[in-house]
């Protein structure tokens, strides 16, 4: 039987304080990290902890905050003090060190052993303070659910000043932001009296401007407000700050003033998932890069978005990801990576036999809105307006096909399968919304998402033990343990009935049963 360990961080009002305590008794070696160090074997609960890759049993949708709780011993009243101290929003890790089965010699170091799961704390429950206390705890993903978009305009910007601080009536309200490209997007007013606007406050590669759908002509780029602002400018034309994401009119405009942006930086699903994160605080280190580099090289279509509001970094980084089928998660260490869903590969990392399954074995319906019937159409919705303009919004020179387009918020392209609606009379379609900005992307990705819904598709729950059993595919590579099979990777799964041959599939969700030193995995495909 594995031991637990849980590592707290906690503020005193003094500073922070770190508590250790274990599902057994427990001690580091002097040269281990942290070294000669007692874990209290207090730990009744070390983790029931739930996580998927959208929400439980689903394919596709807002990534899911996995979240448990772990519960402590306090007949002994050591943790008494405790209502007193901050754990809100701080780390806890929870690692198992496998035991030898006869001696029950640990055999692994506390600093080798590999981490379960590392939480942020939610609250403490002290309802039953006299016997236990009760740790709630959400996953890293949990660190991403506040707003992307801080900076506010400060209202500064009055008649006769220079500036792009807004005027009285935006102070505190968000500057808008861009990420890859977007087009039609309404600017903001930030200094009405020198016609200066605002598409996002991050540097731009490019904004071309229109006025009632006609372009400007572009009459220069300025380093500085004060440049811009100084800038001579013509009616019918415009100047940038690029780099401040402004720009500035040559005369009072005649109608709607829009503009098609291309923000710095890449423009890929992955490469906006990226800077998503780095522009909310997170550093590289963080992030697992070749995962964000693998997304981009599977799919490096350009994908443009504009925040909206509060929006938060999760809802952002979800968006643009979903676009191309992605996810993200946090891993053990609680660094964040991104995958795609797609068809389970040849190649599992472990291998599932039916003996090995500890329980009920379960076949669910993916919880998608299909129920899982297979689609006969796919339809993908793409390159979405910033601003819709009816034909009164537009200027009379503008041309017939432009004019169609600016009326239509968002384009789509569609993928089908007749076949599927003759064999499934309850067949249907489903509908994906991208920040996808070309077609030919669009359709790619509709092709791509028809192959995996066009066929029945299943949900197998098993549960195995954490640690006992070694799972590795072919007895050499591989994870070993059970506890070390992440979200989205491929496993091989066989039922002497119903999976025989064993058939491969994704890890869409596991919980964690510490208590009965189980693991149960929902897998896909």
């Amino acid at each position: 039987m594995p031991i637990y360990t849980v590592e707290l961080q906690g503020h005193d009002g003094s500073g922070e304080v770190t508590f250790y305590a274990a599902s057994d008794a427990f001690n580091t070696e002097p040269g281990d990290v942290p070294g000669n160090q007692h874990f209290h074997p207090s730990l009744e609960t070390p983790a029931n902890f739930e996580r998927a890759l959208f929400s439980s049993g689903a394919t596709t949708g807002e990534a899911s905050i996995g979240f448990g709780e772990i519960v402590l011993a306090n007949a002994h009243g050591r943790y008494d003090a405790w209502p007193d101290i901050a754990f809100d929003g701080r780390p806890c890790i929870v690692k198992t060190i496998t035991t030898d089965p006869v001696s029950g010699v640990p055999l692994w170091s506390y600093k080798d052993a590999p981490v379960l799961l590392r939480g942020t704390v939610e609250s403490v429950d002290l309802t039953d303070a006299f016997k236990t206390v009760r740790l709630r705890l959400y996953d890293r993903l949990a660190d991403l659910d506040r707003p992307l978009q801080t900076a506010r305009y400060g209202g500064t910007t009055a008649a006769g000043g220079q500036g792009a601080d807004g005027t009285a009536e935006l102070k505190d309200t968000p500057k808008p932001r861009i990420y890859g490209r977007k087009a039609n997007v309404v600017p903001v007013d930030v200094n009405p009296f020198d016609l200066i606007r605002q598409v996002s406050d991050r540097a731009c590669a490019s904004i071309v401007v229109y006025d009632g759908g006609l372009p400007l002509t572009n009459a220069g780029n300025f380093a500085t407000v004060a440049a811009l602002t100084a800038a001579t400018v013509a009616p019918g034309q415009y100047a940038t700050a690029l780099s401040l994401g402004l720009f500035r009119l040559g005369g009072t405009p005649v109608s709607i003033v829009t503009a098609d942006v291309i923000a710095a930086g890449g423009a890929s699903a992955a490469e906006i998932a990226r800077q998503m994160l780095l522009d909310a605080g997170f550093v590289p280190t963080e992030l697992d890069g070749p995962s964000f580099d693998a997304l981009h090289a599977k799919n490096g279509a350009p994908c443009g978005l504009a925040l909206g509001g509060d929006e938060s970094v999760l809802g952002a980084v979800t968006r643009a990801l979903r676009s191309v089928g992605g996810w993200i998660v946090s891993d053990g260490t609680g660094v964040f990576s991104v995958g795609r869903l797609e068809l389970p590969t040849n190649e599992p990392i472990a291998a599932f036999q039916e003996w090995q399954c500890r329980g009920a074995i379960e076949r669910l319906a993916p919880g998608d809105s299909n129920r899982g019937v297979p689609a006969y159409r796919v339809v993908v919705r793409y390159g979405q307006l910033g601003r819709v303009q009816g034909d009164n919004e537009v200027a009379g020179a503008v041309t017939a096909e432009r004019r169609a387009a600016l009326a239509i918020e968002w384009r789509q392209v569609a993928a089908e399968n007749g076949a599927v609606k003759s064999r499934f009379l309850q067949s249907q379609e489903v509908s994906f919304d991208t920040c996808l900005v070309n077609v030919a992307d669009a359709q790619a990705e509709a092709q791509r998402l028809l192959a995996i819904y066009s066929v029945r598709r299943d949900v197998w729950r098993i549960r195995v033990d954490m640690a006992e059993l070694d799972y590795r595919a072919d007895g050499g590579t591989g994870e070993p343990f059970a506890m070390q099979i992440g979200l989205g990777r491929t496993v091989s799964l066989s039922i002497a009935r119903f999976l025989n041959p064993a058939r491969t599939f994704v890890v869409i969700g596991r919980t964690e049963d510490c208590v009965n030193d189980r693991i149960e995995f929902d897998l896909w495909g």
